[in-house]
Formats: structure tokens, sequence, C-alpha cells
């Protein structure tokens, strides 16, 4: 079986990465500069600075995957300059320290940011819907300058030195720490009102993400692919707004960009702007919670 080290394990993403793959009896060990306050029995600790490349060297010996979730999540927080400086180092010191301990995986925190339509400071156009995997990234803000060449740095090194590497790209994360003000902001959508200023609306629980991470761990490639290398995008099944997508979309455009496959919205009218099918396909993703039932997402 696989040795599976997760940076950023004690953060509020990992905390549910790390609970997912002990709940389905997965080894694996946890990296980051504090200990949680919680691991499950089993589950190791190492600590590490992984802007220090030395340091991170010795601490990705041994393992055959890592699951990089560390970073700084938030660009509203600290200032570009701090989210450029640490999460590019930190994510070229894992993918160095990954190519010289002969690791086999990286499974990437890749965001929807990439691709300049989470968080932005402009409103592009989306040369068409839904938006794939192929559609091109117009990153402009230091979160998601961070996220896109981040991912560049695992495609570029699974290109030159054949280590698999998974980006899965997903959109705001909802965790039960921030229950209160999520309920509080889609109150309005559950009776049927409209955004008035509407963006995108997507959204994905860490539960979905967790499993997204799992089963990232356990993907097969083919074998014959150019690059050992996939992106995926991770998300609900639906935005939050409880309306037709494509209604939200011409209400932010005022006319819609080409809509490549009908289809899409045809079978699920409140379906992302993002297409999620490529994950359903190739890794078997399903969401397993819907925003109208958020405060039963945390039950048995």
């Amino acid at each position: 079986m696989s040795k599976i080290l997760v940076t950023g394990g004690a953060g509020g993403v990992g905390e549910y990465v790390v609970a997912d793959l002990a709940a389905h009896n997965i080894p694996h060990t946890v990296l980051d500069v504090r200990e949680p306050a919680k691991l499950p029995d089993g589950v190791d600790f190492v600590r590490c600075d992984l802007m220090n490349k030395e340091e991170t060297i010795r601490a990705l010996r041994g393992y055959d995957t890592v699951v990089h979730l560390a970073a700084i999540p938030n660009a509203f927080v600290d200032p570009g300059e701090k989210v450029m400086a640490v999460n590019m180092v930190t994510c070229f010191n894992v993918v160095e320290a990954a190519r010289e301990n002969g690791v086999k995986r990286i499974v990437y925190a890749g965001s929807e940011s990439s691709a300049g339509f989470g968080i932005h400071d402009v409103v592009l156009r989306p040369e068409y819907l839904p938006i794939d995997e192929a559609h091109p990234l117009w990153p402009h803000e230091s979160y998601s300058f961070t996220k896109r060449f981040g991912e560049e740095m695992v495609e570029n090194f699974a290109r030159a030195h054949k280590i698999e590497g998974i980006s899965l790209r997903y959109c705001g994360v909802w965790m039960r720490k921030e229950a209160e003000a999520l309920t509080a902001m889609i109150e309005p959508f559950r009776r049927g009102e409209r955004a008035e200023k509407p963006w995108f609306g997507c959204y994905v629980s860490a539960h979905d993400v967790a499993q997204a991470v799992r089963l990232a761990t356990q993907y097969t490639f083919k074998g014959d692919e150019p690059i050992p290398f996939e992106a995926f995008y991770i998300m609900a099944d639906t935005t939050f707004y409880g309306e037709p997508t494509l209604d939200v979309l011409k209400r932010i455009y005022d006319e819609l960009p080409q809509v490549r496959d009908k289809s899409y919205y045809e079978a699920n009218p409140e379906a992302p702007a993002f297409d999620i099918r490529k994950a359903k396909k190739l890794l078997g993703y399903q969401p397993t919670r819907d925003w109208r039932q958020i405060e039963k997402w945390d039950e048995p």
C-alpha cells in the first residue's frame, strides 16, 4: 500500500482529508508546522517548515504519494506578496523534494480560481460553457496566480521527471466552522429570492474535497498518456442560488457565452458553470452534500 504524506494536514481542509483517509483505513502521515489538536488513531505527525528546502527534502523521504494542501488559503487576509512568496516557495520545495526522494505521485490542491473566475478582480467572460479543463486559464490576482503556477510546476515535473501529478481544482470550500455564516448567506435563496449581484455560485463541501483527494491517491493512469498528469474541477452538483445557472450567467454577461454542450444544463439546470463530468468519469467522484441541507452535513 502506498505511503501517503499530507502537507497542511492540520489545516481546515486537511482536517477533513485526514479524517476521510483514516475512515477508509488508508495509512498516512500529517505534515504541518503545528500538530493537529486531534489525530485519528494510527496517524503519525511530522513537523516541518516547507519554506525550508532541506527540511522538506528530509520530511518527504520514504513516501510514495504526497498530497500537497499546505498554502495560504485566503488572499483577503495576507498581502499579495506574502501569498505569492509562501505558496510558490512551499510548492517548489515540495515538488523538488518529491523528485529528489523518488516520490511517485503528487496530488495538488489546485483551485477554480486559477481559471480567473474564482477570486477575481475583473469580470472575465468564458469562451464557452460549461468551463472544462481545456478552457484557457486567466488568473490575475495573487492567490489564483499561485494556484495556476503551482499546477504548472506539478505538470512540468510530471513531464520532465515522470512523477504522476493530479491537480484538484476545487472551488470555495464549505466547512463546519463556517456553518453559521454560510447558513445566513444562503437563507434568502432558500426562500426563493434571487441574488442581486450574482457571480458563479459554486461551492463544495470539505467532505467532498476529501473524497476527491482520496480518489486521486488511488487513481490509476493508463500508462499511455503523453504526460502522467490530470486536472479535475471539483465542486457540488449545483450552485447555491436555487435557480437555473444559465439564467444567472445571463444576468452577469447580458448575453450568454457560447453554450458548447447544452445537454449539461438540460440534464441539470442548476449545474455549476464548471464541468465536473471528467472528475465523475475518471476519478469516480460523486458530490454528497447539497447546500439546502447544510445543517445535516455532519450527521452520521
